[in-house]
């Protein structure tokens, strides 16, 4: 040792000619580890121990036979030990892009809003818990499956001037209106009554391919955002008593995105719209200053195809065509949660109102079910179900927002006292596929219980009314269709 902190390695004795001495390589780990950086090979392989990689740095020096080896530096060990937890972190590192003040700020808004939700949700739950008879339970679970087992084609509407396929298809947030995207980027708003056009995006707006669309449900504004093929993200604000039938938006973002835009959504604030692209990413903007975005995330492979917002606004899923979905904190921006096991691209995901169960459809064939109660180091979900012989286009849990319950009835006990109205809120979902139909899946078990035929080609698209009351679907073969129990 030369002096505290220093190890020399110049002493004539570490020297070698023609002939190697093994007894001259370092000993100490990270003098190793500096040696084989020197001779530029990896610091280490995995699985290999201090004794392995000494024993690989000998051979490495053996072999080169007609070198003289001259281990001549200084380095104290605090960067001895510097070195070495950086080679041991580096494949781990985390890498992070400093954020505006506007991102801050709306996280931390965020964070507020999401918290009150949160705290209503849970109490709504606990007294859900609290006051929940298994026998009531029991008679309103079935009364609601005999219910959605009644659901027939209602009616179906040929859309006039439209030419290609319907992609998309969302109810408004009292269900009064449908709103429509087709790919030949006309946008059809359509009462839901009779299913007549009320009105239709002016053109040169959405070049083609709306499949991106969706309503603010949250708040009473009226607005509705979309995405095209161009890149394009336009927000629509739509007057039912207006007389205008053509439509032009009030705010739109060119070059929103490199590629396609694939969704468009509201988070349950009202305040913030994400999209998602095949550029494979996703991004954040405010409703209100939405000249750029306040976020660009990264994080996938592939094309990002698939989003939804936690009830709280707490969570964003995003789904791609890696086959991989990833949830992320949209509070601190970190992808928290990785869902690693369907084996083809995820087209839709979508939250159930309670808060913990998490739908994923997939050109698997089938739909996934995540319960985020129960993660795990391997997480895995909790049902996966085979839901249809083709790609599932679209999945939609059942999201109670009228006074209305209409799916329900009075229960009683087993005694048949204290009679009351339970919650029909979340008890079921809907899937569309390529296989040209809709399915009605009860959120309990996850059980069919009714398959919904009408459309002649793939369905693209499907919907649940406010109430519950009306299931709503679009296609390949350019129609709408509405089912009614």
């Amino acid at each position: 040792m030369g002096g505290k902190g220093v190890t020399v390695l110049n002493d004539p004795r570490n020297r070698v000619s023609s002939s190697f001495d093994a007894k001259t390589v370092p000993t100490s780990d990270p003098e190793v580890r500096a040696e084989l950086r020197k001779l530029g090979e990896p610091v280490t392989y995995f699985g290999e121990d201090d004794s392995d990689r000494r024993q690989r740095l000998i051979k490495l020096l053996s072999e080169k036979k007609h070198t003289n080896f001259d281990f001549d530096y200084e380095m104290e060990e605090d960067e001895l030990l510097e070195n070495e937890e950086s080679d041991e972190n580096e494949d781990d590192e985390d890498f992070y892009t400093p954020g505006e003040q506007e991102l801050y700020t709306a996280r931390e808004e965020i964070l507020h809003s999401s918290l009150e939700r949160a705290r209503k949700r849970i109490e709504k739950q606990q007294k859900k818990t609290k006051d929940q008879s298994f026998i009531k339970y029991l008679k309103h679970r079935r009364h609601i499956n005999s219910q959605l087992a009644k659901y027939e084609l209602f009616g179906t509407q040929l859309i006039q001037g439209n030419t290609r396929a319907l992609s998309a298809v969302r109810f408004s947030k009292d269900s009064e209106l449908i709103a429509t995207g087709s790919w030949d980027g006309g946008i059809y708003i359509l009462d839901s009554g009779d299913l007549s056009t009320k009105f239709k995006s002016a053109s040169g707006y959405h070049s083609e391919k709306v499949s991106a669309i969706d309503w603010d449900v949250y708040t009473d504004s009226n607005l509705l955002v979309s995405g095209g093929n161009e890149g394009n993200i336009n927000f629509w604000k739509v007057n039912k008593e207006s007389e205008t039938k053509v439509i032009k938006p009030v705010v739109s973002i060119k070059a929103a995105h490199d590629n396609r835009i694939t969704k468009t959504l509201f988070h349950p604030s009202g305040r913030f719209v994400t999209s998602t692209s095949c550029d494979q990413t996703w991004k954040l903007w405010d409703v209100n200053r939405p000249e750029n975005a306040l976020l660009q995330q990264e994080g996938h492979s592939k094309e990002v195809f698939a989003g939804s917002f936690h009830p709280d606004g707490s969570l964003f899923a995003s789904g791609g065509f890696d086959a991989i979905g990833r949830i992320w904190d949209m509070r601190s921006g970190r992808s928290i949660v990785t869902l690693e096991r369907h084996i083809k691209g995820i087209y839709s995901m979508d939250w159930s109102p309670n808060g913990y169960h998490l739908a994923t459809a997939s050109g698997d064939c089938s739909v996934k079910i995540w319960d985020l109660r129960k993660l795990q180091r391997d997480f895995k979900e909790i049902f996966s179900i085979p839901v249809h012989t083709k790609l599932v286009s679209d999945v939609r849990f059942f999201n109670r927002r009228s006074v209305s319950n209409v799916l329900s009835t009075e229960v009683a006990n087993e005694n048949g006292d204290n009679p009351e109205v339970l919650d029909s809120d979340g008890s079921f979902l809907v899937t569309s596929s390529f296989d040209g139909l809709v399915n009605i899946w009860s959120a309990d078990n996850f059980i069919k219980v009714k398959t919904l035929r009408g459309h002649n080609d793939k369905v693209m698209s499907c919907d649940i009314s406010c109430d519950g009351s009306t299931i709503v679907s679009s296609g390949w073969d350019r129609t709408v269709k509405l089912w009614k129990s």
